[in-house]
């Protein structure tokens, strides 16, 4: 690891938690998730402008574009103002962004529930797959220290899982991260599955991860939700002759405006609709890996929930990157007793890094009002 590395993945960590902060707090009934998402990507690139500033050559901004995945949605929902949601009363609402500095990535997710009414305690399903999720990323920062197992972390997560009547959601990982890299050799399911073994990873000083601990009130196997994959990643190591002349157009814009970090297709797009005839072609080809919208399987109000962070493995111990945040109002029937594994895990102590104070911006970024006010009542809208 670089010298200047862990400055950069500080301030990428900065910015991560700033950004967090201004969106949660305007979640709310009534909010568009397409607005929300705008929102949060336009700070991640004010922010990470606004650092740095003599070295302009480095790259610097969105890493994976912002998702905002709702109710029984487990990840990678970005939508299109033509394909949005609004958030309702009641609605459980996971907000993960991502950014990087020079490559240096840092990448955190949190769960909060749309309400007019903040100070009413949830104590349904809801509360436990919050709690649940919750829990589980607090055991899984504490475990990020020399001589501890993979083996070890899946098997405390899913203990927490268990605890909370929940499961660990599929295609969730821990992923160790490096510059320009966001799931390194040392990347591994969350979800306990007897047909994929665990790998056997000892952690090891000087490694940084980031761990998705996404948990649902269901069965917490994925399936491909019916909205249409909005974020796009280049494979770098494929090769193809593309046929259609739309498709060179479209394969020559996004390898002139990207790198190696995932984008959201309608920014390609937007500007030239024509393009999109070659993104079948693209994906067959896998020069272009789309990111599915997935979702629960099973229908009927299963609820998950989803908190993310950024942790170094030091000798000294994890040090965590990204910003820890406070749960929402949230109180399940379930507790963890002190003296169980989990509770002596939760006991361990962790290190907080010291993040740098980011500039004031010089233009505000615009925070979007809701549409309407919302239902008063909960939704159990299943977002397939």
């Amino acid at each position: 690891m670089s010298t200047d590395s862990i400055p950069k993945y500080q301030t990428a960590s900065a910015i991560v938690g700033q950004v967090l902060k201004h969106v949660l707090s305007v979640v709310s009934p009534g909010m568009s998730v397409s607005a929300l998402c705008t929102y949060s990507n336009s700070l991640v690139e004010a922010y990470s402008g606004s650092v740095y500033r003599k070295e302009k050559d480095i790259e610097r901004g969105v890493s994976f574009p912002t998702t905002i995945s709702v109710n029984n949605v487990i990840q990678n929902f970005a939508p299109s103002p033509d394909n949005d949601y609004v958030l309702r009363e009641g609605d459980v609402v996971k907000v993960e962004v991502s950014a990087h500095i020079d490559g240096y990535i840092s990448s955190a997710a949190h769960t909060t529930v749309a309400t007019n009414s903040p100070s009413i305690a949830i104590e349904d399903r809801r509360a436990d797959a919050i709690s649940a999720a919750y829990y589980a990323s607090e055991v899984a920062v504490r475990m990020i220290r020399p001589g501890q197992t993979a083996r070890n972390l899946v098997k405390a997560i899913g203990l927490v899982a268990s605890g909370f009547n929940c499961n660990v959601a599929e295609e969730t990982f821990t992923c160790q991260i490096d510059r320009f890299v966001m799931s390194g050799k040392n990347t591994f399911a969350n979800r306990f599955d007897p047909d994929y073994l665990v790998p056997e990873l000892t952690f090891e000083t000087g490694e940084i991860y980031t761990i998705d601990c996404t948990l649902s009130s269901g069965d917490g196997k994925a399936r491909a939700s019916e909205s249409d994959p909005a974020i796009y990643q280049r494979d770098v190591n494929q090769l193809y002759s593309l046929k259609l002349r739309t498709s060179r157009a479209l394969f020559s814009e996004v390898c002139r405006r990207y790198s190696v970090f995932p984008f959201l297709m309608r920014e390609v797009t937007d500007a030239n609709p024509s393009l999109k005839a070659g993104i079948n072609e693209c994906t067959r080809s896998q020069l272009l890996v789309p990111f599915a919208v997935t979702v629960d399987k099973k229908h009927g109000g299963s609820i998950v929930a989803q908190f993310k962070l950024t942790v170094m493995c030091n000798y000294t111990g994890p040090i965590r990157l990204t910003q820890p945040l406070p749960m929402p109002n949230v109180q399940s029937a379930t507790a963890i007793p002190q003296g169980s594994e989990i509770g002596q895990i939760l006991s361990l102590e962790y290190e907080q890094s010291k993040l740098p104070e980011l500039p004031r911006l010089k233009t505000q970024i615009q925070a979007p009002i809701p549409i309407h006010t919302g239902s008063n009542e909960h939704s159990s809208m299943d977002m397939s």
